[in-house]
């Protein structure tokens, strides 16, 4: 039992540690931007956005580009409540009962309302490079990712 339990929490840990990468916030990006941005936005209901995740995480080149070529930012549309700063312009949450979402996602949005997942990539000037809702090919992410760069 106890080898079984050892052989789960290893395995769990090195799953785990394999799964990293860097991710930002809008609020801890640097001021003067030297690669472009990657927005992820989503939801933790989203089942879609949860396969995509998935995706990501079993990708090592793709979190690999993640970390190396654009400053990577998981918005949670709902679950970010604070004032967020971005192109000038403050954000707030707008609750609705028991939920809400927050106005940089209606902003950033082709739609009245999100479609999840959404990405988009934007170059150090803010202009928007890429943007794709739904779930994404990780063939797709890695050529939007690069071809900045070439």
């Amino acid at each position: 039992m106890i080898k079984t339990l050892t052989f789960i929490l290893l395995i769990t840990f090195v799953t785990l540690d394999s799964q990293e990468f860097k991710t930002y916030s809008f609020q801890n990006l640097p001021e003067k931007l030297e690669k472009p941005i990657l927005i992820y936005m989503k939801t933790t209901w989203c089942s879609v956005c949860k396969i995509q995740m998935r995706q990501i995480e079993n990708d090592p080149e793709l979190k690999k580009l993640f970390n190396d070529k654009v400053y990577f930012t998981i918005f949670d549309t709902e679950k970010c409540k604070g004032t967020i700063n971005f192109l000038g312009q403050s954000y707030q949450y707008i609750p609705n009962g028991n939920s809400g979402i927050h106005e940089l996602a209606l902003a950033l949005s082709r739609n009245q309302q999100p479609i999840y997942p959404t990405w988009i990539l934007m170059d150090s000037d803010f202009k928007v490079l890429f943007y794709q809702q739904g779930l994404t090919d990780n063939a797709i992410l890695r050529m939007q990712i690069i071809k900045p760069f070439e």
